[in-house]
């Protein structure tokens, strides 16, 4: 079952937009500037299949781009929905 839950997010992230993330963030009472947006999209887009296997070494790449705050938060949201796999 995790096989198919990973597949269905990995067709998801060929998908993803930059407003994908903007609204996400929104719904979550964060707000990105155009950067952050640009920052974090590049990332998921480069690391999704890292962090769908629960390597997060990535992560130091995106610590050094962010604020500390939005760093924790989606740190956070990780956390939180990893999981769901």
């Amino acid at each position: 079952m995790i096989f198919i839950y990973k597949d269905l997010i990995k067709r998801y992230i060929f998908l993803l937009q930059p407003q994908d993330i903007k609204n996400y963030a929104k719904k979550q009472n964060v707000d990105l500037t155009d950067n952050e947006v640009t920052i974090i999209y590049n990332f998921i887009k480069s690391h999704y299949n890292e962090l769908l296997n629960n390597d997060t070494k990535s992560f130091s790449l995106l610590k050094k781009e962010l604020s500390p705050s939005l760093y924790e938060k989606i740190i956070a949201l990780y956390n939180y929905y990893k999981n769901y796999l």
